[in-house]
């Protein structure tokens, strides 16, 4: 599941975050976190990317990702803290803006209806904030390079076949590490990542029908071995194929 495609399950709490800590790491985390930075800086770093997180950033911390934090001036941040139904394979990421004041304005009312005790609310107003921090991260990162552009194409339509990176690579004049490169550039996830979560999605469908075998529905969806797809769709969704129509 992307960032523009999440579900969520519950929300944890909407806070004012102040510290004067100059270092630490958030390791298991439970929650996903999106909000807006006040005040101060802070250097994140994560396993394969870093970046700071200052005045006026909105940003999104995926529950997956790990990271250690140096603050560079004492930070403020006011932040949503929820769980999903589904994992959201799209990174954590955050964007610099120069007006704020919509953001802040969710936020506000989102800490207001958690006084007052209205989760429904507060719900409501989670899904605004993505909404809109979606439609800014959709700007910033929309593709521009036609090959990567051409590349996902490919994929979409043929993600069930076990070659289908290849080709695509090959289709690109690109080496796999540029490929890769670009793609994650573009895409904001790595190519494997979308092949996979296209090949789930398109199971989750299958299960839905009732007319195909567990075994069946991994060997359509590009999947040799029923195992490995089982331990795919559970790392994913956290439900064991077998058991996800029960939870919807």
């Amino acid at each position: 599941m992307g960032f523009s495609e999440l579900h969520a399950k519950d929300v944890h709490g909407v806070v004012i975050y102040n510290t004067s800590m100059k270092r630490w790491t958030a390791q298991n985390r439970k929650d996903h976190i999106v909000g807006i930075q006040l005040a101060g800086s802070a250097l994140h770093t994560f396993k394969d990317k870093k970046f700071v997180i200052s005045r006026n950033c909105i940003y999104f911390l995926n529950q997956k990702d790990d990271y250690s934090v140096e603050v560079y001036e004492p930070a403020k941040a006011f932040s949503i803290h929820f769980t999903t139904y589904d994992k959201i394979d799209t990174d954590s990421f955050c964007i610099p803006l120069t007006v704020c004041d919509e953001f802040i304005s969710i936020l506000e009312k989102a800490k207001t209806m958690q006084e007052t005790g209205d989760d429904l609310a507060i719900m409501s107003l989670l899904y605004l904030f993505c909404a809109k921090l979606e439609q800014i991260r959709q700007k910033k990162y929309f593709p521009k390079d036609k090959r990567m552009i051409a590349a996902k194409e490919y994929i979409d339509l043929h993600y069930k076949e076990k070659n289908c990176l290849t080709f695509a690579i090959s289709q690109s004049k690109l080496s796999s590490r540029r490929f890769g490169e670009l793609f994650r550039e573009n895409f904001l996830t790595t190519p494997n990542r979308y092949i996979t979560h296209r090949r789930i999605e398109h199971a989750k469908t299958l299960l839905v029908s009732g007319l195909f075998t567990i075994e069946q529905i991994a060997r359509t969806c590009g999947f040799s071995d029923i195992y490995y797809f089982s331990k795919v769709f559970k790392n994913l969704t956290g439900i064991a194929p077998s058991k996800w129509t029960q939870h919807l």
